[in-house]
């Protein structure tokens, strides 16, 4: 039922049923409504009725008086006034059409909150849903109504019931219940702001850490619609300021916020392989990037180690052992035979944990003393992730730093 619709039956109907004499308790009633109905100030109207509820408390026309005065204050623009109407409505009547649907459309984002007008919300949304097939059967359609807009009038009274859960359930605190609600409202409506800054919140509530970015996303798209379905200028502001908090926190700092933006507009859900960088990924990206620039054969070295301890690590191993390995240099800790060695224990971050086992094709004529760095090229022969050990073949020609007598040289720096 659409508010125009609404509207002009809401009068038609009093016209209606005044046709019939026994519905009216006297003529003093019928009198009084014909006043009501003549009167075109809503403040002066609603006196009007006050009389009539006063004098005439339980007559049979209290339904159309309700919708009479749900007409008054909706044209005062006094939606709290209306949602007191609805629910009295509902409450008599909870088959009634015209209170269930007010009662979907006013009780989101209302002040009223409690857990008695949640309950009624969520009986009255409920009520709506089940009652689709008969409220909207094709007997029901008025003859002028093109059937396309009946199926509109149709999906739009659905889109009011679930949104209503959605708020409900995001106010009760169940985040899961809401965020399936509105993602169904926004995959039937996705030009609905509203419904992108309401997901957005409910996702961020949740504070769960694949749920982050996808909040990001939906408030960054309801602070950006600009046109039909955009949001009021000062809900755009309220939200605008929510995201770019929420974003600098998760994100670290303002950069790509205005990308995000841009990308949010373009479609209601984020694309499945979208991401935002976390703070902390930014810090140790950027620390990466200044240890690649002062000392790139340890950064070589950490990516690599990284990716072996990683759950993919000995699929990883295969093709790392595939190509030569990067230049990498260690502090030898120990190495066998004692005098003539081919096998070298080595610490690649400058601690006394041994990493990498250095195998040589042919071995060296000297000794050397533990702490001593050397460079190394070579290919990964084998992988141990615990305890963690690269065994690496390399030949005698390709290490570096090995001393040429039993003294050995100072450690290079």
């Amino acid at each position: 039922m659409t508010l125009r619709g609404w509207r002009c039956g809401c009068f038609c109907f009093l016209l209606a049923a005044a046709a019939g004499a026994a519905d009216w308790t006297d003529r003093g009633e019928y009198d009084l409504a014909l006043a009501i109905r003549a009167e075109p100030a809503p403040k002066a109207r609603l006196q009007l009725l006050d009389q009539w509820k006063a004098r005439y408390p339980k007559t049979e026309m209290r339904q159309v008086r309700r919708e009479l005065y749900l007409y008054s204050f909706q044209s005062l623009g006094d939606s709290d006034g209306m949602l007191a109407v609805a629910a009295e409505m509902v409450s008599e009547e909870p088959g009634n059409p015209v209170g269930q649907y007010w009662c979907a459309v006013l009780i989101p984002g209302g002040k009223n909150g409690t857990e008695e007008t949640l309950r009624v919300g969520e009986r009255a949304a409920r009520t709506l849903i089940s009652g689709l097939d008969a409220n909207f059967a094709p007997a029901r359609k008025p003859a002028s109504l093109p059937e396309a807009e009946w199926q509109k009038q149709r999906a739009k009274t659905e889109l009011l019931a679930h949104r209503a859960l959605g708020w409900i359930r995001w106010q009760r605190g169940d985040y899961p219940g809401a965020q399936e609600e509105l993602t169904a409202c926004l995959r039937k409506e996705p030009g609905n702001a509203e419904m992108s800054a309401w997901l957005g919140t409910v996702l961020a509530l949740e504070k769960q850490p694949d749920k982050q970015v996808p909040a990001l996303w939906h408030l960054a798209r309801a602070a950006t619609l600009r046109g039909d379905g955009a949001l009021p200028d000062r809900q755009q502001r309220q939200i605008g300021a929510l995201l770019d908090r929420l974003y600098t926190s998760y994100h670290g700092d303002a950069s790509g916020l205005d990308q995000l933006r841009t990308a949010a507009g373009a479609g209601a859900f984020p694309p499945p392989d979208f991401k935002i960088e976390t703070a902390a990924a930014v810090a140790a990206r950027r620390q990466e990037e200044e240890l690649e620039r002062n000392d790139p054969m340890l950064a070589a070295w950490l990516r690599i180690r990284k990716r072996l301890e990683a759950p993919d690590g000995a699929q990883y191993f295969e093709t790392l052992r595939a190509s030569p390995l990067p230049r990498l240099r260690g502090t030898v800790i120990r190495s066998s035979p004692p005098r003539r060695p081919n096998e070298i224990v080595l610490a690649m971050q400058g601690t006394a944990a041994e990493e990498v086992v250095l195998k040589l094709a042919s071995p060296f004529s000297s000794q050397a003393v533990s702490g001593i760095l050397i460079e190394f090229e070579g290919m990964a022969e084998s992988f141990t992730p615990s305890p963690f050990a690269l065994t690496v073949a390399a030949e005698r020609e390709k290490v570096e730093g090995w001393p040429a007598g039993v003294s050995g040289p100072r450690p290079r720096q």
